[in-house]
């Protein structure tokens, strides 16, 4: 097994989104909320008001992108 077949490296959601559709590299590795079950800790399925189940991502990756941009300043 190659490093590449359990790796991804995931982007926010802000960023992916600018990321071309036609870009199949990106779209497999760099995914936050891949709806193939291959990053079962990022998407969870959740019910709606009718009780009809939905995928939903499992994080916020904005505010991790944010956080980690602040604790950054703390650096030496």
């Amino acid at each position: 097994m190659y490093w590449l077949d359990t790796s991804r490296f995931i982007v926010d959601t802000y960023h992916y989104n600018n990321h071309k559709a036609s870009d199949k590299l990106c779209q497999k590795f760099c995914n936050p909320a891949p709806y193939d079950g291959s990053q079962p800790n990022l998407v969870i399925v959740a019910l709606d008001a009718q009780g009809q189940p939905y995928f939903k991502h499992a994080f916020n990756t904005q505010v991790c992108k944010q956080l980690n941009a602040w604790l950054g300043g703390f650096s030496a």
